[in-house]
């Protein structure tokens, strides 16, 4: 393409008398290309061509409102733009996010391999909701097994013993097992102190329920947080991978049944970064220890008796039983992760999603109460007096003369 710059050179060799040949040759140029542009009497304006139209235009916005939002994973945006009909891949979205993402900085650090069946590292992560029109903190439980990398996370009230003791206990009903050694960090819960020797001081229960189910305590070294950094990524993946994508739940028990199925569709079952194979599969070579069988009471259970309509109440609320309890004496177990558990003699008898917004609602049960009065809900008829036959039995009546007749006959037998 001759541009307007060579148009000019043209023009002036013309008019100095060269020829169209000595023109192409000294701008190497095709003759015809000479001959054409000497046959125009003014230069081209350039215009550039219109580029195609992109196809993240009609998803920008909303893009741009998630990133503003928070979500800045350009995996979890790929995955709601595409269900709203976006057909472009990771690299184009990548390419549009780039310039207008914030900027991360991350110290380096050493990476640490245990081998299978080693050691899992526990930590918490604390996000905030909006509850009910208030903002509410509430905190993420988060197991990760050093060699596999497979993760249980659990949504909780609080970081209490008694809830760190029962996360680890389904924990391990999740994994099916656990591994020799759990690093936790040294959280007051776990941590009491150390010895004049420098060694650490667990609290007596946590170190009995790490004892009845078979594995070591091992605590993080004290300002060397990045010693777990296998749990560490995994707070951080569960904050851009898992929290975006939340957009509402209606209590925890939700909110955990969302992060179990992410677990069970994402992150258990992607091509890990690191290993470079899938969590769900690579837990098989993990060769976990299997938990004690018999259950570890980890928490308080909250005594109470079972009203004559078969609800029992607690923490302002009611929730029905099996209509057998009435009058007996059940016990509650709250998980702190939503969900109630109630016992009677050791045997668990129902569970409820625990109410999460506000006092006096009634949980029930409908089956609770199967066999207290007809199914189809009519009354029972009233009894009415039935007619029968008499059964005195029947007496016949004879004249006197029959009777007479029979004392004259006795007479003259005699």
């Amino acid at each position: 393409m001759v541009k307007n710059g060579e148009f000019f050179v043209i023009k002036d060799m013309k008019q100095r008398g060269m020829t169209i040949t000595q023109i192409s040759n000294e701008l190497g140029r095709d003759r015809k290309t000479i001959r054409k542009w000497l046959k125009e009497s003014e230069a081209k304006i350039y215009k550039r061509k219109p580029s195609n139209r992109c196809i993240l235009d009609p998803f920008k916005t909303y893009i741009r409102q998630r990133m503003q939002e928070g979500c800045l994973n350009a995996i979890v945006l790929l995955d709601e733009i595409k269900e709203q009909g976006c057909s472009g891949g990771i690299t184009t979205l990548g390419l549009f996010m780039n310039p207008i993402r914030p900027t991360v900085v991350s110290k380096a650090t050493e990476r640490f391999e245990t081998p299978p069946g080693k050691q899992a590292q526990v930590d918490w992560g604390t996000f905030r909701v909006d509850w009910m029109g208030q903002k509410k903190r509430i905190y993420a439980f988060v197991m990760v097994l050093g060699y596999s990398r497979m993760m249980y996370v659990e949504f909780t009230e609080n970081e209490k013993l008694e809830t760190l003791m029962g996360c680890h206990t389904r924990a391990m009903e999740y994994f099916e097992g656990i591994t020799e050694t759990c690093l936790c960090d040294n959280m007051k819960t776990v941590v009491i102190g150390q010895d004049e020797r420098g060694q650490v001081i667990w609290n007596e229960r946590f170190a009995r329920l790490a004892t009845h189910h078979g594995f070591i305590l091992q605590r993080c070294r004290p300002y060397r947080a990045r010693t777990k950094g296998k749990v560490e990524n995994g707070v951080a993946y569960i904050r851009k991978n898992f929290w975006p994508r939340i957009r509402t739940f209606n209590g925890l028990n939700d909110l955990n049944q969302q992060v179990r199925h992410w677990l069970d569709t994402v992150t258990n079952v992607r091509m890990h970064g690191t290993t470079h194979e899938m969590p769900s599969k690579r837990l098989r070579k993990e060769t976990l220890k299997r938990a004690n069988p018999i259950p570890y009471e980890y928490v308080e259970r909250h005594t109470r008796k079972v009203s004559n309509d078969s609800l029992v109440s607690y923490q302002g609320n009611r929730y029905s039983v099996p209509f057998q309890y009435i009058g007996y004496l059940v016990h509650i177990q709250d998980e702190k992760n939503g969900v109630l558990r109630f016992f009677y003699d050791n045997t668990l008898i129902t569970e409820h999603v625990k109410a999460s917004d506000g006092l006096y609602h009634v949980a029930v049960n409908n089956k609770h109460f199967e066999g207290i009065r007809k199914t189809n809900g009519q009354m029972v008829p009233k009894p009415l007096p039935r007619l029968v036959s008499d059964s005195t039995p029947e007496v016949i009546q004879r004249s006197l003369s029959v009777y007479e007749a029979l004392t004259d006959e006795e007479v003259k037998l005699q």
